[in-house]
C-alpha cells in the first residue's frame, strides 16, 4: 500500500523542489506511512509513500547505473527505475501474482534488486508494453510510469477501480495523485466546480469517472491505461496545448456471454466450480498475512469469505462487525451466529447518532462529495479492526456479480410484466400514469407505484437506470439552482452511461444487462468507500469477489441460477449454505447504512439545520433552498422518508465547507 503523485510542468527545464512534494505526500500519509521517496529529473516528477519501510532505499546504494545528484535527493530515492534511469515506476496496491510473475522474469534471466512489486511492473513494461502488461496483473493498483525515452506519462488503475487516481491539468502542469487532496497541496490549483458533476453526485451519490468535483480535474477510468505526452521542443505559443492527452485504453471489462458449453454444466457442477473458485481466491489473496482479519456484516457475502478463513487453522480469525440500536438495521446477531459457528475472536461496536460528530472525519477522509450511507459504517469498521489487524477480507462484489441487491428483483419482475404487455399500454398509458403518480414516500413500498409505473414504460436498460438514480426528475429539476436550466449547462450523462453498458448484454437478457452496468459503471464508484476508510484507518482490505478470475466465473454463471424464487444470488447461497449457520438461509440483503431517516429527525436535526440553511451555506448557489426547506419540513412530519437524499444534501454542504474555503 502506498501513494503516489508527480508532476509534469510546461516548462521541460522546471525542477520542482522536493519539499513541496513532501508537503503533498503528507495529505495522503495514511496510505503509506513509513517513509518516502523520489525521483525528479527537469520538466518531470515522481512521488510515493510507503507502507512498508524495507521499500526505502538510500542513494548511495541504489542498484540503477543512473545515480541523481545528491543535492536533488536530501532523502531517500525511487529504486525502482532501469538501468540507465529512463523508465521510472511507482505504484499503490498489491499484485497478489507478483510472485508469479518474478519467477517467470527470473527464468528469461532478469535481475531483481528488490522486492517491491513496482520493480516487477517495470520490467513487464520494458519487456511487453502497457497493452500486454495489465492483463498480466493480478490484483488492485494504480500504476505511474515515466517513460523518458519516449518522453510520456502513463497512469493506470486496476480492473474494478479500487485505487483511486486523479489528474488535474493547467497551462502550466499536470498534477496526478491517489487521492485528490494531495493535489489541492500543491497550490495553485483552479478549484472551478463542475456544474455537471453536481447533478452526477445527487443521481449517483457520487461523481463518477471520468469526471471529478473539479472542472479541472478527472480520474483515471478503472480498467484503464492513459498516456500524457507534453510536448516539449514543440513549437508551443502561449494559448496552444502543451500536452498530448490521449484516450483512456480499456484492458477489461466484466462481460457476461452465453457460450454453449456451459448449457451442458450441471447446477451441481455450477456450485463446485463457484465453491472451488472462490475458495482459490481467497487462500491466493492470503499471503504473509495469518492470520488476516474479516469485516463481518451477518450477511451472505463476508460470511462466505469467514468460512473459508476458518479453514486455514493456526489462530482464530479476527471479526469484526458494526451494528444499531435501531433493530431494523442491526444485524450483529447475524454476525454474531457466524462468529461461534467458526469460532473466530470477534469485535463489534454499536453506532448511535452520537457517531454525527465524525462528519467532518468523513468529509475529511471522502476528499469529494461522497454520499453513500455505508460511507459512515464502513469508516467506523475500519477504525475498529485497525486497532487488532493490518489486513481484512471483505465480501465486496458478491451483489453486484450473482444479484444479490433487491432492484434486480424488482426489476426482474417488472421485466416479465413489460413483456407480456402490449407496447400501447405500456408507454401510452402506465408509462404516462407513472408521470403524475405522486410520490407517496411516506406510504408502504407496495403502494409506492411511481417508479414502477415509470420503468414499465421504458425499455428495460432505461429503467434499470432510473432504478438506479437516487433522485430522479422531476425532483431533481425543482431542486437544482437555476443555473442547470441555462442553454449552456451541459446535463449529466449517468443514465445514458447505464444504458450503454447495460445493452453490451446479450439480448433479451435483462439480469445480464443490469449485473453488467452494475460491475462495469456502479462498482467502482461503490470501492471508492472501501478504499478510503480502509486507508485512512491504515487498514489493507482485501476483496475476493473482486478478483477478476471469480468475476469471469460469475459471468457465466446462468441468470436463472442467479435469481430463483424471488431470491438473488441463489446459486452462491445453495453452493455454501451447508457451511454457514441456518439462521443465514434464505435471508434477504439488507443494506450495510445507518438509520438515515430517523436521525435527521432528531438527533442529526440541529446539525441539518446549520449546514444546510446557515446564510453563509455554499450549497445554496447548486441548490434550490425553499425546495430543500419543504422536504425536509415533510421529513420530519413524516409526511415522507426522504432521509437518503437530505443525507447527499448534509454531505455536499458539509465537503463545502471544508473543502471550498
Amino acid at each position: 500500500m502506498s501513494a503516489i503523485l508527480g508532476t509534469i510542468y510546461r516548462n521541460s527545464n522546471h525542477v520542482v523542489e522536493i519539499s513541496r512534494l513532501s508537503e503533498m505526500l503528507k495529505t495522503v500519509s495514511h496510505r503509506g506511512p513509513c517513509g518516502e521517496a523520489f525521483y525528479v529529473a527537469p520538466g518531470i516528477s515522481l512521488a510515493v509513500c510507503y507502507w512498508n519501510p524495507e521499500q526505502i532505499i538510500s542513494a548511495d546504494i541504489l542498484h540503477s547505473d543512473y545515480v541523481p545528484p545528491d543535492d536533488q535527493y536530501p532523502g531517500s530515492v525511487l529504486r525502482t527505475i532501469n538501468g540507465d534511469g529512463t523508465v521510472a515506476v511507482i505504484m499503490d496496491g498489491e499484485i497478489y501474482n507478483i510472485d508469479v510473475l518474478r519467477r517467470e522474469l527470473e527464468a528469461e534471466d532478469h535481475d531483481f534488486y528488490t522486492t517491491d512489486d513496482a520493480e516487477v511492473i517495470l520490467h513487464l513494461y520494458e519487456l511487453l508494453g502497457p497493452d500486454e502488461l495489465f492483463p498480466k496483473l493480478r490484483g488492485k493498483f494504480s500504476v505511474a510510469i515515466w517513460d523518458a525515452r519516449r518522453q510520456q506519462l502513463l497512469l493506470a488503475r486496476d480492473r474494478i477501480g479500487q485505487k483511486p487516481l486523479y489528474v488535474y491539468q493547467d497551462e502550466e502542469k499536470l498534477i496526478f495523485a491517489s487521492e485528490l487532496k494531495a493535489i489541492l497541496a500543491h497550490g495553485n490549483i483552479k478549484k472551478e466546480i463542475c456544474p455537471t458533476a453536481i447533478e452526477d453526485y445527487f443521481i449517483m451519490e457520487c461523481v463518477p469517472a471520468p469526471r471529478t468535483i473539479y472542472k479541472h480535474v478527472k480520474k483515471i477510468p478503472a480498467a484503464s491505461w492513459q498516456i500524457f505526452q507534453p510536448l516539449w521542443g514543440k513549437n508551443i505559443s502561449a494559448g496552444n496545448a502543451w500536452i498530448s492527452e490521449h484516450e483512456p485504453r480499456k484492458y477489461w471489462s466484466f462481460q457476461i456471454t452465453e457460450d454453449e458449453s456451459d448449457e451442458e454444466i450441471t447446477e451441481e457442477q455450477w456450485k463446485e466450480i463457484i465453491i472451488d473458485t472462490l475458495e482459490d481466491t481467497v487462500n491466493y489473496m492470503k499471503g504473509g498475512f495469518i492470520p488476516a482479519g474479516a469485516f463481518l456484516s451477518g450477511g451472505l457475502d463476508s460470511s462466505i469469505i469467514v468460512a473459508i478463513q476458518s479453514r486455514w487453522g493456526g489462530e482464530s480469525i479476527p471479526t469484526f462487525s458494526i451494528g444499531f440500536a435501531e433493530a431494523e438495521f442491526n444485524e450483529l446477531e447475524y454476525a454474531e451466529a457466524v462468529s461461534e459457528r467458526f469460532g473466530t475472536d470477534h469485535y463489534e461496536e454499536i453506532v448511535t447518532p452520537n457517531a454525527a460528530a465524525e462528519l467532518n472525519t468523513l468529509v475529511e477522509c471522502y476528499d469529494e462529495p461522497y454520499a453513500d450511507p455505508a460511507a459512515l459504517p464502513m469508516m467506523l469498521v475500519a477504525r475498529l479492526a485497525a486497532k487488532h489487524v493490518t489486513a481484512v477480507f471483505s465480501g465486496d462484489g458478491g451483489d453486484e456479480s450473482f444479484a444479490g441487491y433487491a432492484r434486480h428483483i424488482h426489476d426482474m419482475r417488472e421485466d416479465h410484466l413489460r413483456r407480456i404487455l402490449p407496447m400501447f399500454l405500456r408507454r401510452g398509458i402506465l408509462g404516462k400514469l407513472g408521470d403524475i403518480y405522486p410520490r407517496l414516500a411516506f406510504l408502504p413500498k407496495c403502494l409506492r407505484w411511481k417508479t414502477a409505473l415509470t420503468n414499465i414504460g421504458l425499455s428495460a436498460a432505461e429503467a434499470y437506470a432510473n432504478t438506479a438514480s437516487y433522485c430522479r426528475n422531476p425532483l431533481r429539476k425543482k431542486l437544482l439552482a437555476p443555473l442547470f436550466r441555462t442553454p449552456n449547462y451541459t446535463h449529466s450523462d449517468i443514465s445514458q452511461q447505464y444504458i450503454t453498458a447495460f445493452q453490451k448484454a446479450p439480448v433479451g437478457n435483462t439480469l445480464a444487462g443490469m449485473l453488467m452496468a452494475e460491475v462495469n459503471f456502479a462498482l467502482p464508484e461503490a470501492m471508492v468507500k472501501v478504499d478510503r476508510a480502509t486507508m485512512y484507518c491504515g487498514l489493507e482490505v482485501r476483496s475476493p469477489f473482486l478478483d477478476h478470475e471469480m468475476l469471469a466465473v460469475a459471468a457465466r454463471v446462468p441468470s436463472d441460477l442467479k435469481i430463483d424464487d424471488g431470491l438473488g444470488k441463489w446459486i452462491l447461497r445453495q453452493s455454501f449454505e451447508p457451511q454457514l449457520p441456518s439462521k443465514l438461509k434464505n435471508r434477504p440483503k439488507q443494506g450495510f447504512e445507518i438509520p438515515i431517516d430517523a436521525w435527521l429527525r432528531g438527533p442529526l436535526k440541529q446539525i441539518f439545520m446549520t449546514e444546510v440553511f446557515h446564510k453563509d451555506s455554499r450549497i445554496s448557489e447548486w441548490v434550490d433552498i425553499p425546495t430543500v426547506r419543504k422536504l425536509y419540513e415533510h421529513h420530519c412530519a413524516k409526511a415522507s422518508h426522504d432521509g437518503r437524499f437530505l443525507w447527499s444534501l448534509l454531505i455536499l454542504a458539509s465537503w463545502m465547507k471544508r473543502w471550498e474555503k
